[in-house]
């Protein structure tokens, strides 16, 4: 009899009691890799939320800068979240800080300078914007190529508790 047979002896322990050999840890990312890469995003959005009230602003950069910065300072810090915990980042929002660090490289060409609501009034702001975002987008990129290549490789998921009474 296999010991993956419903009929095999089990020892009748379960949740906290069962016994190693019945526990079945899932940790597909021992290492924590990857944390630093998102931690860095995250750090990245908090300043683009710092530099929109530190530099003068017109008010299409400051809500820009506000609106990405929150964005990336989310989903760097969920991201930083999932990996301490020995867990795969997530590629799909590693990709949408990618997208957010290509629009942060664009917007100050989009919003630039004129007359008018859209008018740029910060060069200072408008190239920490390109800086950020050119980081932002190798950064996310890496990322998500990172994770996508990690979770081909991981192993596929097992059961946390393994009942062999096919509970």
């Amino acid at each position: 009899m296999g010991e993956h047979d419903p009929d095999a002896k089990h020892d009748e322990r379960g949740g906290a009691d069962a016994i190693d050999r019945d526990r079945i840890e899932y940790d597909p990312n021992p290492d924590k890799r990857g944390l630093w890469l998102s931690a860095i995003i995250a750090v990245l959005g908090g300043w683009m939320v710092v530099q929109a009230v530190a530099f003068d602003l017109a008010a299409s950069q400051f809500w820009n800068a506000v609106f990405a910065g929150a964005a990336l300072l989310a989903v760097g810090a969920y991201n930083s979240y999932r990996r301490s915990k020995a867990e795969f980042g997530s590629a799909g929002l590693a990709v949408f800080a990618a997208l957010v660090g290509l629009w942060l490289v664009a917007a100050p060409f989009l919003i630039g300078p004129g007359e008018g609501i859209v008018a740029a009034q910060s060069d200072v702001g408008a190239w920490n914007d390109v800086v950020v975002g050119l980081l932002t987008l190798g950064l996310g990129l890496y990322s998500a190529s990172k994770i996508r290549d990690r979770r081909r490789d991981a192993d596929a998921r097992q059961a946390a508790t393994f009942d062999r009474r096919g509970h």
